[in-house]
């Protein structure tokens, strides 16, 4: 068994980058929602399928560092200009009326999810072209005619060009069977571009977590300082991880809001995509203010706004003091709003000098214990959910001690009973 106090140490920087795990949880997702962040990453995997890659810079060019300069430059100029005039394919797909009235309204007119027919329809449609009524040409003719002629089909690019032939000749020129290929791979990128939406969140989230560490002050270091020296906070804040454990629960559970499952039918692989829906922006709002509160009560618990300097917290009380006087002696109404103006403002800058850094907190590492918070956060609130109810469950399974219990030898006296095995902090 661990000793308590290590243990409630755990819990409490655990509890910690739980709530705040949440809490840029909740701002990413607003942010997402702002900013249409899903639909920019759909049509960012609709655009690797229908228009052709540029192709990679050789040499230096080609360094990890270069390209993900090149991936954020190029990301900042696509939230404004999302498609360029020669991704003629691709608008020709955003324009077609199967997708662009799947849009929510003018500022969100992209849709942020998309299922396998809705892509593959409106490609066939595209090839097709209007002439095709259902009843007297053949729809895989007329596909067969649009591939292969080349002036026609200037809108698609050579690349593309070829990977709709080869599907196509794949399918022995059958439409039905055209369209299943299409949707098969409209499904493997869309399971890509999950990692990509994850990869984005998680970017982020670090951001999103050492704003929230700077703003709080929550000095992954400083804290774990303050838990194993002050017993009082430490058992404080372990109380509040048990009583808040459900409810973070069920906020962590509506953060999952897609899950993927595959089916095995014979020889084929069925997948199956099913979305929870989002919570709603009145949920979100209230989340993210009970979070607030939360994370505001944390950091009065802790101290890591400061703790008032003596010095300036007496001459702050001897100034009030004084001019509180001066209003007492004097009788003129004009100097006496003067004199209160002037203690409202000396005032208000006294407060302002009134704090000093907590005790624990060391200045020249304050930014290195922000660092340790923002990728502690960039982990996600389920894996530290997760955590916290093991360490909990390991906590209150130990050996309770029993006061009501009398020992064997009713006689013996308090000096020769055993002692209590758990070390309290």
């Amino acid at each position: 068994m661990f000793n308590n106090v290590v243990l409630d140490i755990f819990i409490g920087l655990i509890f910690i980058f739980l709530l705040y795990s949440l809490l840029a949880t909740i701002i990413q997702e607003i942010l997402a929602r702002w900013f249409n962040l899903r639909a920019r990453i759909l049509q960012k995997a609709i655009r690797r399928m229908l228009e052709d890659g540029d192709a990679p810079d050789p040499g230096w060019k080609n360094l990890a560092v270069i390209r993900g300069a090149q991936n954020l430059w190029e990301m900042f100029l696509r939230f404004f200009a999302p498609i360029k005039k020669k991704e003629a394919f691709l608008k020709k797909f955003y324009t077609h009326p199967s997708i662009k009235y799947l849009g929510e309204d003018r500022l969100f007119s992209k849709p942020s999810y998309l299922h396998a027919h809705n892509f593959s329809q409106t490609v066939l449609h595209l090839l097709r072209g209007n002439q095709y009524n259902g009843k007297d040409q053949n729809e895989s003719a007329l596909i067969a005619a649009a591939l292969e002629d080349n002036s026609a089909n200037q809108w698609i690019r050579p690349e593309t060009l070829s990977h709709l032939k080869m599907l196509f000749y794949d399918s022995h020129q059958d439409a039905y069977v055209f369209r299943q290929k299409l949707e098969d791979w409209f499904e493997e990128t869309m399971e890509r571009s999950t990692g990509w939406y994850k990869k984005q969140t998680q970017t982020f989230l670090v951001i999103i977590g050492f704003i929230i560490a700077w703003t709080f002050n929550v000095d992954t270091i400083a804290i774990t300082k303050i838990l194993s020296k002050d017993k009082n906070v430490r058992e404080q804040l372990v109380q509040m991880a048990i009583n808040r454990k459900d409810k973070y629960g069920q906020m962590v559970d509506s953060s999952r809001t897609e899950t993927i499952k595959k089916i095995n039918k014979g020889d084929t692989v069925e997948t199956i995509t099913t979305y929870k829906y989002a919570a709603s922006d009145s949920v979100l709002n209230q989340t993210y203010q009970d979070l607030n509160n939360d994370a505001k009560m944390v950091e009065n618990l802790l101290g890591l706004k400061g703790q008032p300097s003596p010095f300036y917290k007496d001459h702050c009380s001897q100034l009030a003091h004084f001019y509180d006087t001066l209003l007492v002696i004097e009788k003129n109404d004009t100097i006496r709003t003067k004199i209160t103006e002037t203690r409202e403002v000396l005032l208000k800058k006294c407060e302002s000098l009134n704090t000093l850094t907590n005790p624990y907190q060391d200045k020249n590492l304050r930014i290195f214990g922000w660092l340790l918070t923002a990728l502690a956060i960039s982990l996600g609130a389920p894996f530290w959910f997760d955590l916290l109810n093991r360490f909990i469950k390991l906590r209150e399974s130990g050996p309770k001690p029993d006061g009501n219990t009398a020992a064997p030898n009713s006689t013996a006296s308090t000096s020769q009973r055993p002692a209590n095995n758990i070390i309290k902090g």
